[in-house]
């Protein structure tokens, strides 16, 4: 047998070379493609992300600009209100036209509207539209009873990336009895209810033992006195607490809807519905008295009919009206002051829970049936307000404390709560305060 040379080894051996070189080569290419592929499906991703979150920023700029209007230019519009537009009005599509937009409202600069084509920003846009809360059980989309809206804001940017976000906004909760400016409340006294606090923009005090309450007593400036709450233990008290807003309100600007006007012209007064139909007495049963400037009640027998009404002058109401078991639905709206005294039984007709609203003082006082309710809704007085006698209510006060318009009647010097006073609050109806998200729900690629 002959031995191999080395020639023959290197020849045997020939052509392995070149199908490894071209493997390795191949094996580099996918490895080199699969990490270009890698690179760009990251380069993708990224910019995804990008686009979304800038989506994102924008219509979260949307909702950041319709809360600046809710606590802005339109801090003093209802929710209710903000769901029917500017022109307060609902039904034909011509009064639905700005329905649920933030449009046409007086005094709203055209940069600050966010119209039905959308705003734009930093050349993106959004879009805005505000509804009814779904948890609001009145099965009305057009009336908010529950102190609460859902903002809805998609925002559409420049390459057309979409994201959406929902916000829940509502009303920080306010105590039952808020005061701009000083406070004083009686021993005999009771604010329940689940917000049935007091608090005063000013100093807060009390006269003999003190009221019994189921919140806090607080003010800005101090507090004086004992409060109780319902368990007999003492209720907390903050003096130097931060101020409750409690906004400048002109009672005509919550008169759209109201059933009846009562107007007065050169010394005369008018009962007229609110289609300007004049009514005739006594069935408009209401006397005017150029004097005083005072609306009362004409004919005891023939008290005013169930509505809102919307009324130049004080109004002074005494004696019977309404019953416990069915009380007179009667909202009033005033420009200047109301005094409601004897044996009244009142529920508010006003759509927003508005019992009483006055440019001037709102004295309350009256003697109940054991047990039954006196007043029913929200009561705001533009100046100073008085709570006494035996008379109990289911509402929130709410007590501005400005200047007496001209020609209204000063009922109420002081803000005083006083005799046996009973108010209930469960925080309901917080249609004047401040307002915040307070749910929010973001949603990419809509």
């Amino acid at each position: 047998m002959g031995v191999l040379t080395k020639p023959s080894l290197v020849a045997d051996r020939r052509g392995v070379a070149l199908p490894s070189a071209m493997f390795a080569l191949v094996a580099m290419t996918v490895l080199l493609a699969g990490i270009f592929v890698f690179a760009d499906l990251q380069a993708k991703a990224v910019r995804n992300r990008e686009r979304a979150n800038r989506a994102q920023h924008v219509a979260e700029a949307g909702v950041n600009h319709a809360l600046g209007l809710l606590r802005g230019s339109l801090k003093s519009k209802s929710f209710t209100q903000i769901l029917r537009g500017a022109d307060n009005a609902t039904g034909s599509a011509l009064t639905q036209a700005d329905d649920s937009l933030f449009i046409n409202w007086p005094g709203l600069a055209a940069g600050d509207q966010i119209p039905l084509a959308g705003q734009a920003y930093q050349g993106h846009t959004y879009f805005v539209t505000v509804a009814d809360d779904p948890l609001d059980s009145d099965g009305n989309p057009k009336a908010d009873m529950n102190g609460r809206v859902r903002i809805w804001c998609r925002g559409v940017t420049s390459d057309g990336s979409t994201a959406e976000v929902q916000a829940i906004v509502g009303a920080v909760p306010q105590p039952g009895i808020a005061a701009d400016g000083n406070l004083t409340i009686g021993n005999s006294n009771v604010i329940s209810g689940a917000c049935g606090g007091i608090h005063a923009n000013g100093n807060l005090g009390t006269v003999g033992g003190g009221p019994t309450i189921n919140g806090p007593a607080s003010a800005t400036g101090t507090v004086s006195g004992s409060y109780t709450l319902p368990n007999s233990s003492p209720a907390p008290q903050i003096p130097g607490a931060p101020e409750v807003p409690i906004p400048d309100l002109n009672p005509m600007d919550f008169c759209a809807g109201a059933e009846f006007n009562l107007t007065v012209v050169g010394g005369v007064g008018f009962v007229q519905t609110g289609a300007g139909i004049p009514v005739a007495a006594p069935s408009g049963g209401w006397s005017w008295n150029n004097g005083t400037q005072t609306w009362t009640p004409a004919i005891t027998p023939l008290l005013p009919a169930a509505g809102t009404y919307c009324v130049q002058g004080n109004v002074w109401i005494s004696g019977n009206i309404g019953s416990s078991a069915a009380p007179k639905q009667m909202s009033i709206l005033a420009t200047k002051s109301i005094r409601v005294e004897g044996t009244p039984y009142l529920k508010a007709d006003h759509d927003e829970g508005l019992l009483f609203m006055a440019g001037g003082d709102i004295y309350i006082a009256g003697n109940p049936a054991a047990g039954a309710i006196s007043y029913q809704g929200t009561m705001y007085a533009g100046a100073q307000c008085t709570a006494t006698g035996n008379a109990t209510a289911i509402a929130q006060m709410l007590c501005a404390n400005g200047a007496q318009p001209a020609g209204a009647i000063d009922w109420s010097p002081t803000n005083v709560v006083s005799g046996n006073f009973n108010l209930t609050f469960d925080c309901s109806g917080n249609i004047f305060n401040k307002r915040r998200v307070l749910f929010w729900y973001p949603r990419i690629g809509t």
